[in-house]
C-alpha cells in the first residue's frame, strides 16, 4: 500500500495522483490509500487510524502545499510517522517551492527529505516501483 498525505483542500489532485499511481502499478497490485475514499467514517479514533494506515504502507507520497503549511497540522503527524516507522516517503511540492518552504519554517522531516516538483509525480512511481520489487526480494 502506498499512503498518499494531502491538505483536504486538495483532495481533487490526491485523486488524480490516487488513480494515476494504481493504473501505472496495476501489475504490482499496488493501492494508494487516500483518506478521502479509504478512511472509515465510524472510526472514533482517527489519529491512531493513521498512524496505523502509514505503519503497514511500503511507501509514502507527501503532497505538500501551502495549505500544509497554513494548517497542515495532521500532515505533520503523518510525516512523523513515516519517519519513525522508517517508511520511504516522497515529497511532492504543488504551488510551492523549495525556498519557500525555508523561509516559511517547514518541519525539519520535510526539509531534509528528497523534494519534488509536482511535475515530478510521474517519475515517482517508478521510484516506488523500486521500493515494491526490493520489499518483495527481501520476503523471498
Amino acid at each position: 500500500m502506498i499512503f498518499l498525505s494531502y491538505s483536504s483542500e486538495h483532495a481533487f489532485e490526491a485523486e488524480l495522483l490516487q488513480f494515476a499511481y494504481e493504473a501505472l502499478l496495476q501489475d504490482l497490485d499496488a493501492r494508494v490509500w487516500t483518506y478521502q475514499r479509504d478512511q472509515a467514517r465510524d472510526e472514533k479514533a482517527i489519529a491512531r487510524s493513521l498512524k496505523a494506515q502509514v505503519k503497514q504502507s511500503k511507501a509514502v507520497v507527501f503532497l505538500v502545499t501551502p495549505n500544509t503549511l497554513n494548517k497542515g497540522a495532521t500532515q505533520w503527524m503523518e510525516l512523523a510517522y513515516a519517519d519513525a516507522f522508517d517508511i520511504p516517503t516522497f515529497i511532492l511540492m504543488h504551488q510551492i517551492k523549495y525556498d519557500e518552504l525555508k523561509s516559511r519554517n517547514a518541519p525539519p522531516l520535510l526539509l531534509s527529505g528528497q523534494c519534488n516538483d509536482s511535475d515530478q509525480w510521474r517519475r515517482l512511481a517508478e521510484d516506488i516501483r523500486n521500493i515494491f520489487h526490493s520489499n518483495s526480494k527481501q520476503v523471498t
